[in-house]
């Protein structure tokens, strides 16, 4: 057993079973809540991966989400109804490289703990649930469809990239979804959800060794073949698919995203040192408390949804900034102007020292949030980021990283703009 200290001076305790399962637990003294999460490394993107003795298998998109549907159906109805027996709530969520089942209670929890490492572990899946379960998947494809921000986030993606699966929506398609077949998700389920592609974390008033001794015991014996994950992924042009596009949908204002391409070429601490150095960038841009926010809204040109972050993993990686607006095409023209001016001027050692204290601020505030504190332990953990770093390196980027990194990543060349506008009147007749 590792013990970590965190910055708030608690102390997160980690283990990795002989299973190859790894387990965090981090004990929050006279809380009330207990909360658990089971994840594993396998998210939307892993769509073609390596089989023993089969090469490479291609599966439809949207598989790991298709999964995490099924999971919660057992033999004789679904896990909900155990759950809420205890006063518990459970969920789940799929992203682009992780999928996680997680409970919260005030009570029996580790009873909880014992059902989420049983339901998640013990797959039914037949032709006749898993025919069932297309429809109501593609139902929700369909809702999120006509949702504007999912849309244009949708819209920025497809743009930006011509062969990456990040194109592609984290539930696939109606097409894809039709095609899933039992056979394709007992073999991605067999594949990723070996117990050494997994991590567990429970967070509350509870004991470190007897919470690990509890999942030691209790954690189902993995029956299939286990060892490293083969992933593949298609050669990406550099450039970007199309730098402007526009859509239409019937909204009362217009919507605009403005995207930058990058190469995903950070690992580890280097990529915790970019994410940031591109936050503090940034947040010079998009910051609530900056001269260019302020600038913008005086104009009319941004709405307090007017925001901006940079999403990376070693695998991908791209800038988003984005609002609502009455004017689209004046909003692109002013925020060029700030980014080229940011990129021509020499950023203030002032102006990121200001920043990082409220990153200081705001990075201990957040071991407060059961919920954020489990799933960076695992996610961090996935990505091989040393999360228990984070304020050390904080404190040594500079100034002059954070102009570097505004001036490499935000290269016009490979900028997307993507567009929603609201439907005509005689459009909607």
């Amino acid at each position: 057993m590792e013990k970590i200290s965190t910055p708030t001076g608690e102390t997160v305790y980690t283990k990795t079973l002989p299973s190859g399962l790894c387990c965090f637990v981090l004990p929050k003294a006279q809380f009330l809540r207990t909360y658990g999460m089971l994840s594993t490394n396998y998210g939307s993107l892993d769509s073609k991966f390596g089989v023993p003795g089969a090469g490479s298998v291609d599966v439809p998109p949207g598989i790991a989400h298709f999964l995490e549907h099924k999971l919660f159906e057992e033999e004789d109805g679904n896990v909900f109804g155990r759950f809420a027996a205890w006063g518990a709530s459970v969920n789940a969520f799929t992203s682009y490289t992780q999928t996680s089942y997680l409970f919260s209670t005030t009570e029996n929890w580790e009873d909880c703990l014992l059902l989420l490492m049983e339901f998640v572990n013990n797959p039914f899946l037949t032709e006749e649930n898993v025919e069932k379960e297309k429809g109501i998947i593609i139902q929700e494809l369909q809702m999120y469809a006509d949702h504007p921000s999912h849309r244009i986030h949708s819209l920025l993606l497809e743009n930006m990239y011509s062969e990456h699966p990040i194109r592609l929506d984290i539930g696939g398609t109606e097409e894809s979804v039709q095609q899933t077949t039992v056979q394709d998700l007992m073999r991605c389920y067999n594949t990723f959800y070996q117990p050494g592609n997994m991590a567990l974390a429970v967070i509350g008033d509870v004991d470190p060794l007897q919470t690990f001794q509890l999942i030691e015991d209790n954690y189902p014996a993995w029956e299939q073949e286990a060892g490293p994950i083969e992933r593949f992924y298609p050669t990406e042009p550099r450039e970007v698919k199309q730098s402007w596009v526009e859509d239409r949908l019937p909204i009362s204002r217009p919507r605009y995203l403005l995207g930058f391409k990058h190469e995903p070429i950070w690992e580890g601490k280097e990529l915790l040192r970019q994410q940031i150095a591109m936050s503090l960038g940034m947040r010079l841009i998009a910051g609530r408390s900056s001269l260019n926010y302020e600038k913008l809204y005086e104009q009319d040109l941004i709405t307090d949804s007017f925001s901006a972050y940079f999403s990376a993993d070693p695998r991908y990686a791209y800038s988003v900034f984005g609002s609502e607006t009455r004017d689209p095409d004046a909003l692109h023209e002013a925020l060029t102007g700030v980014i080229n001016d940011l990129q021509a001027s020499k950023v203030a050692e002032g102006d990121v020292e200001r920043l990082k204290r409220q990153f200081y601020g705001a990075h201990l505030a957040s071991y407060d949030s059961f919920e954020y504190s489990a799933n960076r332990l695992i996610s961090s953990y996935f990505r091989k980021i040393p999360y228990h770093s984070f304020l050390d390196v904080l404190q040594s980027v500079t100034a002059a990283e954070v102009q570097e990194a505004l001036t490499e990543q935000l290269d016009w060349k490979r900028s997307t703009t993507a567009i929603i506008r609201p439907v005509n009147d005689h459009e909607q007749e």
